[in-house]
């Protein structure tokens, strides 16, 4: 079953996560709900260990991680 990455991010910005990950085999995945979240610009990723991207949501100026 394929990851609900807008149910994710959703949940970043609802503070019910703090953070998830995406694989490089996920990102192009997560880049086309990424382009269509209406909040992406608050989403920020931070470059981890083999090409994984940790995403948290950035709230008032700060991150959430």
């Amino acid at each position: 079953m394929a990851t609900d990455y807008t149910q994710l991010m959703e949940a970043l910005r609802h503070g019910e996560r703090e953070s998830f990950t995406v694989t490089p085999d996920e990102f192009m995945a997560f880049h086309d709900a990424y382009m269509k979240y209406e909040y992406r610009k608050r989403v920020i990723g931070m470059a981890d260990l083999d090409g994984r991207i940790v995403y948290h949501f950035e709230k008032d100026g700060k991150t959430t991680n």
